[in-house]
């Protein structure tokens, strides 16, 4: 039954169960990823999951798998640089390029306190040491908001007034694995990837996964919003909507970089098989 389809009316909820007899939420669970890369440290990540939860936090997707491997056979995309992700899950890119040398990274995720402490968890039990020194850093982000929160972990003297992309720094790689699902937000996710990255040298890694092969084509949207160009704005208005009607695009250069099959992620999904074990992965760019 949807939100909109109350019936309590005059009854109440007269007919809820008392709170103690509500299920206890799942416990979490663990996942061991393994590098392909046999010469990275640490070898085997350990990564606590969510029980359950309404943003599907509780799973640790092909895509991030697939990207984290990426990462690690192509390094230069972290060791040096600074890292955002957005809506991380378990994080397990973040941790890689943590690991292979970023100088900073921040794990987003939406601000839910078991999204936010269970990721949190993760950093201090497989990053311990870049965590307690505050190279790799977790915080809560709704996609679309103010990105001067963000930006103040690499800028840590800038203030709300340092708006010009010319007086403050910018990410060098962000990551977004596994969420052009989310059809409604490409636009918002775009527009905090237009405002944090850094033009000319910075990439944005898009990773994912066309779960429900009949909207495929509503995920590839996403990529056609970015490359399209950039219409000036109203006088009063921001640089892109929110609004899936909005001519303007985000002027980013795309390109597809990977496809790789693995087990798709719930073998009794409607769908063609193939299409949900398949990972795409594209970089994004800004001139």
């Amino acid at each position: 039954m949807s939100d909109s389809d109350s019936s309590e009316g005059e009854m109440g909820d007269m007919f809820a169960l008392p709170r103690e007899f509500s299920p206890p939420p799942p416990e979490p669970t663990f996942e061991v990823f393994t590098r392909a890369s046999k010469d990275k440290e640490p070898q085997e990540i350990k990564l606590r999951l969510v029980g359950s939860h309404p943003l599907w936090g509780h799973h640790l997707w092909n895509a991030a798998k697939v990207f984290a491997n990426w990462m690690d056979s192509h390094p230069e995309h972290s060791q040096g640089k600074t890292v955002l992700e957005l809506g991380a899950g378990a994080a397990l890119p973040s941790f890689v390029a943590a690991a292979n040398g970023a100088t900073k990274v921040v794990i987003t995720d939406y601000p839910d306190f078991d999204l936010i402490n269970n990721i949190q968890y993760n950093a201090e039990h497989v990053v311990p040491k870049l965590t307690e020194d505050g190279v790799v850093v977790v915080q809560g982000y709704l996609w679309g908001s103010n990105t001067v929160p963000l930006l103040a972990h690499i800028n840590p003297a800038a203030t709300d007034s340092d708006s010009s992309s010319n007086t403050k720094q910018l990410f060098d790689t962000i990551i977004l694995s596994d969420l052009l699902f989310n059809h409604s937000q490409h636009r918002s996710m775009l527009k905090t990837c237009r405002q944090t990255l850094k033009p000319g040298t910075g990439r944005v890694f898009v990773f994912f996964t066309h779960h429900r092969p009949w909207l495929a084509d509503a995920d590839n949207k996403f990529f056609e919003i970015a490359a399209a160009p950039v219409v000036d704005p109203p006088e009063n208005g921001d640089e892109s909507s929110d609004d899936e009607r909005d001519p303007g695009g985000f002027g980013f250069k795309v390109e597809k970089v990977l496809e790789e099959k693995m087990a798709p992620m719930f073998s009794e999904d409607p769908g063609s098989e193939e299409v949900r074990a398949t990972v795409h992965g594209y970089i994004m760019s800004l001139e």
